[in-house]
């Protein structure tokens, strides 16, 4: 009979089985929170990573960082800092990059420098004053 799995466990394997894709995924958890504001999905991917490569005891060696600390990172409701974010990041063969927003996937209008941006309707409330009450 076939041994069951969680989705994460699969995960894990696929991702130790080919770690180049650590990067789209890692990716992918990014955007989402960039979308949603949702950090824990973020860290979850990442120690999903780190779990696909070896765990945390050797990412703990490899940036001489004790292990309850990467814990306290991976399990925050923020993402930690960029310096520490991206010395993990190097470590598990990935980089932090600037891209343009994609407007169709967050639904932000992008604005060229060169137009001008006025207000479509007015910004002050239009209330009437009755001098008389």
């Amino acid at each position: 009979m076939k041994k069951l799995r969680t989705w994460r466990e699969y995960l894990i394997k696929r991702l130790a089985a080919d770690p180049s894709k650590a990067s789209g995924y890692l990716q992918a958890s990014l955007e989402d929170y960039q979308i949603h504001g949702n950090a824990a999905v973020f860290l979850l991917a990442l120690q999903t990573v780190i779990e696909s490569q070896g765990g945390i005891s050797k990412l703990s060696k490899q940036i001489e960082m004790p292990q309850q600390t990467i814990l306290e990172i991976l399990n925050s409701n923020e993402l930690p800092r960029i310096e520490i974010l991206t010395v993990i990041l190097n470590t598990l063969g990935c980089q932090i990059s600037i891209l343009p927003i994609d407007s169709t996937i967050t639904g932000l209008e992008i604005v060229p420098e060169d137009s001008p941006i006025a207000p479509t309707e007015s910004t002050q409330p239009d209330f009437e004053v009755n001098a008389g009450n």
